[in-house]
């Protein structure tokens, strides 16, 4: 009888031993399952910042181009008034000579006939033409630079041919001619004249060759596609180019 209440004595002393390894157990299950949902927690929180952050960043990103854009826009309407306004004068100002140009509207180019300008298939000006030049420039540079120095960002002669003959030699023969009349421009031959300081730094001679015919009904006119045009670029100071 001794034997048997010491198995059963045996028994109970092994289940004592048991239960406090499952409830370990159970500890460590529940402090993983905390840890878990800590981490989670934690890491949620990182991620809404970061989102907050990423957010708050793309607006500051957003607002600053709007601006800029409104910038831009604001400084492309004054610039487009200055434009209004030196044709207006350029209108007034020759409306009083005897030169027989056109003057654009839009863009405020000036166009003169090269039929006037230069014999057929040459480069040299005619006296004809200087004769007009030098009417023509004094006014021209003295509307442009007198209110407006600071937006005047280039001054462009542009040599224009009709179609006939190849687009190289076309090429060639326009800026030939655009060369020849800044040249002619800024010799001691022509003198001076308002602002020739400043024309010097800003004024290019380009050859268009037959790129930008005049067509009239469809056609091309060769009349009034062989020509000398000046123009001007305004400076975009919110972009820091030209228009």
């Amino acid at each position: 009888m001794n034997n048997k209440y010491r198995r059963l004595l045996d028994g109970t002393n092994s289940d004592n031993d048991f239960w406090p390894t499952f409830t370990d157990l159970l500890a460590t299950i529940l402090l993983v399952v905390i840890l878990i949902m800590v981490t989670t927690t934690i890491h949620n929180e990182n991620v809404t910042k970061a989102m907050q952050d990423e957010i708050a960043k793309g607006k500051t990103e957003l607002e600053d181009r709007v601006k800029k854009i409104e910038e831009q826009e604001e400084q492309i309407a004054m610039l487009t008034g200055i434009r209004k306004d030196i044709v207006s004068k350029f209108e007034e100002e020759f409306k009083k000579t005897n030169l027989d140009i056109e003057i654009d509207k839009e863009t405020a180019a000036i166009k003169f006939n090269a039929d006037l300008l230069f014999e057929t298939g040459k480069a040299e000006v005619r006296p004809e033409f200087k004769e007009q030049l030098k009417t023509f420039i004094p006014i021209y540079f003295n509307v442009l630079y007198k209110e407006n120095e600071e937006h005047i960002a280039e001054i462009i002669v542009e040599g224009h041919t009709d179609d006939v003959g190849s687009y190289m030699d076309n090429l060639d023969l326009s800026q030939k001619r655009a060369y020849n009349v800044v040249r002619y421009i800024l010799s001691d031959e022509f003198g001076d004249f308002p602002f020739k300081a400043e024309v010097v730094k800003d004024i290019t001679a380009n050859g268009r060759s037959e790129s930008q015919l005049k067509k009239k009904d469809g056609n091309v006119d060769r009349q009034k596609s062989r020509r000398v045009e000046f123009k001007f670029r305004l400076r975009n100071f919110a972009t820091d180019e030209s228009i």
